[in-house]
């Protein structure tokens, strides 16, 4: 009999340990250090993988195996929690419950260990997915382009995010679309300064961008499918009495439709004509880098479902505009993504994100059932 209370007492030390040494990107070798000695104890094999990333295999002796993701990576924000094991790394936090993720990743181990240990034997092999760089969308393109999952023969893979906004250990998906593509997009004016007094003898790079958002913007709001473009920067110009002869966004498009974001990216190229023709400012919208939605298998989701009763499965409403690098592996192999509810409402890379972690549990149980009944 599985005491799920002294696993829970273990895995929430895990995460609290994990909280207090965030690392960015690839760079965690503190983190990767951790993770190595807890799975050191297990019979399982441990691999590197895109750097500080770690792959845990567990060989029943079957021809596939099921894949467990977790992400490893913090945020660059300095913590504001008054916690007894808060971050020791200034201006690191994780700030988007990724150690809550390792925790659960490392308690799933032990789980499989145990049992493994009394004889069980499920349909498949598992690889447990310690991966890099969730939040700069290279991590998990970065193992797709190896050959990581035809290595352990991957035929399905399953992962979590931490969510807030739901009842405490709530775990929810839903088929299909769940999580939007995201698309990051710079948008470069280049025109004319000039005196503010003398503004037509200028070309005005920072009424351009303006007229660019404003446009864009109105452009979104009309369309018929669920979509975002927002610009959460804009730089331009030296002096309040001189017209800006530069201005930059950095904004993201989030959406669920292939042929939406493609209208988008044609109404932006629209867009620049119009204000080159009009203004004379020349403008350059440019794609920086995109991961695709998160659409989980309808035939994997229907098969998984039904044996999540137990655990008080509820599915979602509707999909979230968030996005998640987990949809590149949905790309090459089916997938389902899952939301792990904490209650706690305080929205996600927030400076004081905290959560009760006596759910992180119900992870370890979502993905022992998983392995445990396909």
């Amino acid at each position: 009999m599985k005491d799920y209370n002294e696993i829970s007492e273990r895995i929430i030390k895990y995460r609290r340990d994990l909280h207090q040494i965030p690392e960015l990107s690839f760079d965690l070798p503190e983190t990767g250090a951790y993770i190595r000695r807890v799975l050191a104890k297990l019979s399982c094999g441990i691999e590197d993988i895109a750097g500080y990333g770690v792959a845990a295999y567990f060989d029943f002796g079957r021809n596939d195996t099921l894949c467990f993701r977790c992400d490893m990576d913090a945020l660059p924000i300095r913590e504001v929690n008054e916690l007894p094991f808060i971050s020791r790394h200034e201006g690191k936090m994780h700030a988007c419950g990724h150690d809550s993720h390792m925790a659960i990743m490392l308690g799933f181990a032990e789980l499989i260990e145990e049992l493994k240990s009394q004889g069980f034997s499920p349909s498949h092999n598992a690889v447990l997915l310690f991966q890099p760089a969730e939040e700069t969308i290279d991590g998990a393109l970065t193992i797709c382009q190896t050959d990581f999952l035809e290595k352990y023969n991957v035929s399905s893979v399953f992962g979590l995010h931490n969510w807030p906004t739901l009842p405490k250990g709530q775990i929810s998906s839903i088929s299909g679309p769940m999580m939007a593509k995201s698309t990051s997009v710079d948008v470069s004016f280049d025109g004319v300064s000039a005196h503010c007094g003398e503004p037509w003898k200028g070309r005005d790079a920072m009424f351009a961008a303006v007229k660019f958002i404003s446009e864009i913007y109105d452009f979104c709001d009309k369309v018929d499918d669920n979509c975002i473009i927002r610009f959460g920067r804009m730089t331009s110009g030296t002096v309040r009495n001189a017209i800006s002869p530069r201005s930059e966004l950095m904004g993201t498009i989030r959406t669920f439709s292939e042929d939406t974001w493609n209208s988008i990216i044609r109404e932006m190229d629209r867009i620049s004509d119009e204000i080159y023709k009009e203004m004379e400012v020349t403008v350059r919208p440019e794609i920086v880098k995109y991961h695709p939605a998160v659409i989980n298998s309808p035939v994997l989701y229907e098969r998984t479902i039904p044996f999540l009763d137990e655990l008080g499965y509820k599915e979602l409403d509707k999909p979230v505009m968030i996005a998640e690098d987990f949809s590149f592996y949905q790309e090459k192999v089916p997938g389902v993504f899952f939301f792990l509810g904490t209650g706690s409402g305080i929205p996600l890379h927030s400076v004081n994100y905290d959560m009760d972690d006596s759910v992180i549990i119900q992870g370890v149980k979502l993905f022992e059932a998983i392995l445990k009944n396909l």
